[in-house]
């Protein structure tokens, strides 16, 4: 059994050796299926965030209500469920797990779409946290054990994309859908003619599960790396481990947990701010902000976490925590021009560069975790770590935007900037728990050298 009072280094040192050290046989194809998967549960939870006009015109709600929606419905049992949907991560074949946790969602996120009334798009919006539970624990295993730590970084990389690529799909798809289905083109249509344009947009992701689902049932599942079938710890030992570092580990909890609440709320709330705004139509906002995304989140991923890979191969046993704080630093000024902005190309660049200097958060946080958490932890420490980002910051960003706008900030922009203030002061907190992060990493290197 692990102990929880050895230091964070040796579970990378672990890893020497020809096989550890290596890409276990079908790590890349196993890659590219998991950041699918996460592309499209962004896409699900993500497509309401054009659609929140119509919502709030079609059901009577207010904007804290659809902030709601956005956040803490879905969050709230995504998060909690995530803490036993981690513990059978660690004991059970993980790719069954999955399989059967997107055919869940995509279910409900198609039962979102036929909603009639608030509490029954409420109570769906629960369900489909349900089912993406299994997710983060899931894949941030798999791949931890799919890929050495030299390689981690770009493989959190990649699949980190998966959140700013699925929440770029989401709008574009989002707004080609909205278009489509406002235009008429559904009528007389079986099933879907009935449907009023929102809900179309939201039915159409669900549908788009079920075969992945299938696929992922047939992956090459990763041998568990530094486990041993007897080799078992509970969530108690786990967070002994956790507090027996705590120098690391909780300065990164609250970081990410920062950056869930900058994330969530620029999910939830940048179209519909641009709408109210710039007097914008929506399915031009989400087709224009998608592409940009599409562009701009990959390449900030994959040229970041190669750049954290190539600097950790040098001896920078921080690297991936060092690059997110540059870039971090760079997102977080750029938000902050966000309202002198009046020229809509100037607009789209704006959000490009932010978003490709704002991916390599997300890295930092799982590459971290994977090379500082023995095997037969990640499962568990995974799922609390995706507690606290979800529940307290993905959750809560939304919400902390509708409240922040009602409280500090009047006329037809207070929602926006109340989101440019929020997300501006998360950021800059987070950028110094990263410090923190990365001074502790190092002096911990020092004293097991």
């Amino acid at each position: 059994m692990t102990s929880v009072d050895a230091p964070p280094a040796t579970s990378a040192a672990q890893t020497t050796g020809a096989t550890q050290a290596s890409v276990a046989r079908g790590g890349w194809p196993l890659l590219a299926i998991l950041t699918i998967v996460y592309v499209v549960s962004f896409i699900d939870r993500g497509a309401m965030s054009l659609v929140v006009g119509p919502i709030k015109e079609d059901l009577g709600a207010s904007d804290l209500e659809v902030s709601w929606l956005l956040g803490l419905s879905f969050m709230l049992l995504y998060s909690v469920l995530g803490i036993p949907a981690g513990y059978l991560v660690d004991v059970y074949r993980r790719k069954r797990l999955l399989g059967g946790a997107i055919l869940l969602w995509s279910g409900v996120q198609i039962l979102c779409g036929l909603s009639q009334t608030y509490m029954h798009l409420f109570v769906t919006r629960i369900g489909l946290g349900v089912g993406e539970a299994v997710l983060p624990p899931a894949a941030s295993s798999m791949i931890r054990d799919a890929f050495p730590p030299e390689r981690r970084g770009l493989a959190f990389g990649i699949y980190n994309i998966g959140p700013l690529l699925g929440t770029g799909l989401a709008l574009m798809l989002g707004g080609f859908l909205l278009h489509f289905a406002s235009a008429g083109h559904l009528a007389g249509v079986p099933l879907l003619g009935s449907l009023k344009p929102w809900q179309f947009v939201l039915v159409v992701p669900g549908l788009m599960g079920i075969p992945l689902a299938l696929i992922v049932w047939m992956l090459r599942e990763p041998a568990r790396r530094d486990v041993r079938s007897d080799d078992k710890v509970t969530y108690r030992e786990a967070l002994r481990y956790v507090w027996a570092h705590k120098g690391i580990y909780l300065p990164l909890w609250v970081a990410i947990c920062l950056y869930g609440i900058a994330i969530g709320s620029q999910m939830a709330w940048l179209p519909e701010i641009i709408s109210r705004s710039m007097g914008i139509e929506r399915p031009v906002i989400g087709q224009t902000l998608g592409a940009a995304a599409l562009v701009a989140s990959p390449a900030g991923l994959l040229i970041m976490g190669s750049l954290a890979d190539w600097l950790q191969k040098r001896g920078m046993v921080d690297a991936p925590v060092r690059v997110a704080i540059g870039s971090t630093a760079i997102a977080a000024v750029v938000t902050a021009l966000f309202p002198l902005i009046q020229s809509p190309m100037v607009g789209v660049a704006a959000y490009a560069a932010q978003t490709f200097f704002f991916a390599i958060f997300a890295v930092a946080g799982g590459a971290t975790m994977a090379n500082l958490t023995p095997g037969n932890m990640m499962g568990k420490l995974t799922a609390i770590y995706y507690l606290v980002t979800n529940l307290f910051g993905l959750a809560l960003g939304p919400t902390v935007i509708a409240f922040a706008a009602k409280l500090f900030f009047a006329g037809p922009n207070a929602l926006g900037h109340a989101f440019v203030t929020c997300y501006v002061l998360a950021v800059a907190i987070a950028v110094l728990m990263l410090v923190r992060v990365s001074r502790t990493i190092r002096q911990s290197s020092l004293k097991a050298a």
